[in-house]
């Protein structure tokens, strides 16, 4: 029994350093060159949204280089890669050659 509880307290305190290590950077609020909002929050939801509409929400897990997102909206699941600058990022679009350009306007 105190294995078992070792071994739990071990794998939730590495799941919780992984969680820390995410750049605190990638959260708030992004425009895209195509007018639209990202808004990546610190529990790894996201949205991103038109002036009008939701596009897309849903839930992340942050790599080092990769996005994995699962839709809530949808149900899709995919990875993206990305890159973040300074004050940019830059997401491939799914399923595409092409990527989003965001500037960071907001935590």
């Amino acid at each position: 029994m105190k294995n078992l509880i070792l071994s739990l307290t071990i794998l939730l305190s590495s799941l919780s350093v992984s969680a820390n290590d995410t750049n605190p950077k990638i959260y708030g609020y992004w425009l895209n060159t195509d007018s639209e909002i990202l808004l990546i929050q610190t529990n790894n939801t996201f949205s991103r949204r038109s002036k009008s509409e939701v596009l897309a929400q849903g839930e992340l897990i942050i790599d080092d280089n990769n996005i994995s997102v699962l839709r809530t909206d949808t149900g899709e699941e995919y990875t993206l890669e990305y890159f973040l600058g300074k004050e940019t990022l830059v997401v491939k679009k799914p399923n595409s050659d092409q990527a989003w350009l965001f500037t960071k306007i907001g935590n």
